[in-house]
């Protein structure tokens, strides 16, 4: 496949080096000599030079003879236009859009991107996405993955396991034993850095980060098991007023009225604005690494921190300042891999990733067949995979153990007549069944070999 990507910013880059160890033809434009050296110094893609919406840019890129066109600089109207004129001029099939302005995604404005509105195929919002995800991490203590697939039925939760985790130096296979309703399998260990799918005879250890797959109706019960619980009275810390901090205040003012909110942002124009759009979340002006700050907005006895300004710096400072102040639980927003290999060595619960968010949209795009949701793990090391089985398929009419699934790969949970199903050895895959699986990045081609007669996954 030919793929085009505007805008080598950390989105780009991220789109470009995840697409290209998979044997597409990337191409990346961008106004920034630097930005494009940086990427062809690393990836093996080729670079233009040249606004993106130029049509001679567009032309010199071959788009003529490109399948897709991914548009992901920091403006959304040059996104917009740049997805507008290959389409008018070019006629290429796929497009799509970076959109960060909240106004662009309401629903009032939906014709916006209709059949007869501008010709973008499909939208990405990077900040929207960070914002539901963390919104979502407020109801469950100390996740920093939650992710619904097969209609909300299914569940991914990523969480670390700390010392008061009651299930310790136990093996998978004694926790199934223990637990036989629980309807819960973990698919995916990071351990020393390492990300395996983890065999029956695996014993869970004191700080691995474990990601498992569960009936959604269970989660309460599955974060019983591993020490984790639901937070029912929420203190909510939000450090930033830009865009994504503005998003989680709204969605947590809806979803969770009784939450107590407050946002610390440095610039007095920033923080007017939130006080003016936010009903009822508190607003404080001043910087989140003063000890006075820290004091009046009550760090200390915060359920959540959330650290979502636009500086990895900032973010990860705060967020481990303010665990050392006695919060509960602290995430920080790390847009690039700066600091990523000294993360694991801080008290942080969770690092989110807008990267890592939108090469999983992007792929769920991009997939052909009857793939219905892709989720990244790991920076790409890991996918989370659903699909539907049809007619012809090699997993249907034959048990798990017999179907000889390739190495690097397990299946999670299977949905059948709106029930889920814990996958074993013995577990037989119907027509029409929901698959929600995991394969580690190495294993993706041998995996849709494999499936090749059922869907094809690149």
């Amino acid at each position: 496949m030919n793929i085009i990507i505007c805008g080598a910013g950390e989105v780009g880059y991220s789109l470009a080096k995840y697409l290209s160890t998979d044997n597409m033809k990337v191409t990346v434009i961008d106004e920034s000599l630097e930005k494009l050296e940086k990427i062809s110094s690393s990836i093996d893609v080729r670079t233009l030079v040249g606004k993106c919406h130029n049509p001679e840019i567009l032309s010199q890129a071959n788009v003529s003879e490109t399948e897709l066109l991914i548009s992901v600089t920091d403006n959304d109207e040059t996104n917009i236009l740049t997805c507008e004129i290959s389409k008018i001029l070019f006629k290429i099939p796929t497009t799509i859009a970076r959109i960060k302005e909240k106004e662009f995604l309401s629903n009032k404005w939906s014709e916006l991107f209709s059949e007869s509105g501008f010709r973008v195929d499909y939208i990405i919002s990077p900040e929207d996405e960070v914002a539901s995800l963390l919104a979502r991490l407020v109801a469950v203590s100390g996740a920093h993955d939650l992710i619904s697939f097969a209609e909300d039925k299914v569940r991914l939760i990523g969480f670390k396991l700390d010392s008061e985790c009651p299930v310790l130096e136990t093996p998978l296979k004694e926790l199934t034993e223990l637990f036989p309703n629980l309807n819960t399998k973990i698919i995916l260990i990071v351990r020393n850095e390492k990300t395996i799918i983890p065999s029956k005879t695996a014993e869970l250890k004191e700080g691995d980060d474990i990601y498992l797959l569960s009936d959604s109706n269970n989660i309460k019960r599955v974060l019983n098991v591993f020490g984790k619980k639901i937070i029912k009275s929420r203190r909510v810390v939000i450090i930033g007023a830009g865009i994504v901090a503005l998003n989680i205040a709204k969605i947590l003012e809806i979803n969770e009225p009784d939450s107590s909110i407050t946002i610390i942002e440095n610039n007095k124009e920033t923080a007017e604005r939130a006080a003016i759009e936010l009903e009822k979340a508190n607003v404080l002006l001043g910087d989140a690494v003063e000890p006075e700050i820290i004091q009046e907005a009550e760090i200390s006895e915060a359920d959540i921190v959330f650290s979502v300004t636009n500086s990895d710096e900032i973010n990860t400072l705060v967020s481990t300042l303010a665990k050392k102040a006695g919060a509960k639980n602290c995430y920080a927003l790390l847009k690039g891999d700066k600091y990523l290999p000294v993360i694991s060595l801080m008290d942080i619960d969770g690092i989110i990733s807008p990267k890592e968010l939108t090469v999983s949209k992007v792929l769920k795009y991009i997939r052909k067949g009857d793939i219905s949701d892709i989720y990244e793990l790991q920076a790409g090391k890991a996918e989370i995979i659903e699909f539907l089985v049809k007619e012809g398929s090699r997993l249907a009419g034959v048990p798990l153990r017999d179907t000889n699934l390739p190495e690097n790969t397990i299946i999670g949970a299977v949905v059948r007549d709106n029930k889920v199903l814990s996958p074993t050895g013995d577990t037989i895959i119907e027509l029409n069944d929901k698959v929600v699986m995991c394969v580690l990045h190495e294993a993706i081609h041998e995996l849709e070999e494999f499936l090749s007669d059922d869907t094809e996954l690149i």
